[in-house]
């Protein structure tokens, strides 16, 4: 399968609501996280190692925008404050 930018690629579902997942990058997809299809809860207790698809870039500067882990927990921390 094939992923766009910006474009939903599933859903995640909690109990209280359903939210698409938008692709951050374009390109295929190479592997699933078939794990969380029976665990997840993974994603909220580890949310760096519980990836959900693996993607082969499609060329393009899609990942010159993304986040460091780095940067995202400082992110993270900086909502969490307002």
């Amino acid at each position: 399968a094939e992923v766009t930018k910006g474009k939903s690629f599933g859903s995640i579902e909690s109990v209280k609501a359903v939210s698409e997942i938008f692709a951050p990058v374009s390109g295929k997809v190479t592997e699933v996280n078939e794990d969380l299809n029976t665990s997840p809860e993974k994603i909220n207790s580890d949310a760096h190692s519980a990836w959900l698809i693996k993607v082969a870039l499609g060329g393009g500067q899609d990942a010159a925008g993304l986040m460091s882990s780095a940067d995202y927990e400082k992110y993270i921390a900086e909502e969490g404050a307002h």
